[in-house]
């Protein structure tokens, strides 16, 4: 059943608690979408848990932090899990020494950590990250040879580590495709995501990604401990069954992890959202032609 807008409606109990996508849900590039912003301050003074998460690896979490209050969106840096930060934790649980392939800006996400690979070090993984620069031939060649244990200079005899364990290929997330907003080259529209690059790998290396971020279960896991660590009345009054992540993407945002937790999945009609998607074989529990109008419908 539909509502006046076009819109299917939750048929569930009240929501208690939110995990909301960024990027094609409550922003595309650097515009807020339709009274997104005027949404989440009404989710504020509705005392209703919600975190930001987000798939981007273009940027640091502290400059996507710096975006979305330029946006107009008053975030805290504890509202926001990331798909890079779940990248930080697993190198830092591993002890890791990843070679990374990304933006400068993405690569501050992991500063902090003492035993980072350099270019003079043996490498032991590799993370990949959307960035157009960084995914040249010679950057994507030096991830295979890693990946297959061979020498990145004339000086080495190979890349990797003194340790036995496997090269290990790291995805924030492997989505094949996002929005992009205009440019002064491109009108608005679909380009390609960081899935492609991480399929080129998987094949050529015959290394399986591991993919961390959305829709895994264990970032939605992360999301859901940051939530009973910002809200304590909701670890104990709050069934995971009443928790909803929002998202423009049916696949990377409301996929496999999401069902397999029991969250409710609602998809909204803006970002990379294309007609027709809701009616495959997962069907989302709700889709809203904005953020604003679920926020709208549910408060």
């Amino acid at each position: 059943m539909s509502s006046p807008s076009g819109s299917s409606k939750m048929r569930s109990p009240r929501l208690k608690a939110l995990l909301i996508d960024l990027n094609g849900t409550l922003h595309v590039g650097s515009s807020p979408t339709p009274q997104a912003v005027q949404a989440i301050i009404k989710l504020r003074k509705a005392r209703l848990p919600f975190i930001f998460c987000s798939n981007s690896t273009k940027e640091s979490t502290a400059h996507l932090l710096g975006r979305l209050r330029d946006m107009g969106f008053n975030a805290d840096e504890k509202e926001v899990v990331t798909s890079l930060g779940a990248c930080q934790m697993l190198v830092q649980e591993r002890g890791l020494r990843p070679y990374l392939v990304m933006s400068p800006s993405a690569k501050e996400e992991f500063s902090d950590m003492d035993h980072i690979g350099t270019d003079n070090d043996k490498f032991d993984s590799v993370i990949l990250g959307l960035h157009g620069p960084s995914l040249s031939y010679d950057e994507l060649n030096n991830a295979f040879r890693i990946l297959k244990r061979e020498p990145l200079s004339t000086s080495s005899s190979s890349t990797h580590s003194d340790s036995d364990s496997d090269p290990v290929l790291i995805a924030p997330h492997a989505a094949m495709f996002q929005q992009s907003p205009a440019t002064s080259d491109l009108p608005a529209g679909l380009s390609l995501g960081i899935g492609p690059f991480v399929r080129a790998l998987e094949e050529s290396s015959g290394v399986k990604a591991e993919i961390v971020g959305k829709p895994t279960k264990r970032f939605f896991q992360l999301a859901m401990e940051r939530i009973h660590d910002l809200y304590p009345e909701a670890k104990e009054g709050v069934d995971i069954q009443e928790v909803a992540v929002v998202g423009d993407d049916i696949l990377n945002d409301l996929g496999q992890g999401a069902r397999e937790l029991g969250l409710k999945r609602v998809l909204v009609r803006t970002g990379k959202y294309r007609h027709g998607v809701e009616n495959g074989e997962n069907p989302p529990d709700a889709v809203y032609d904005s953020f604003a109008d679920f926020v709208d419908e549910l408060l």
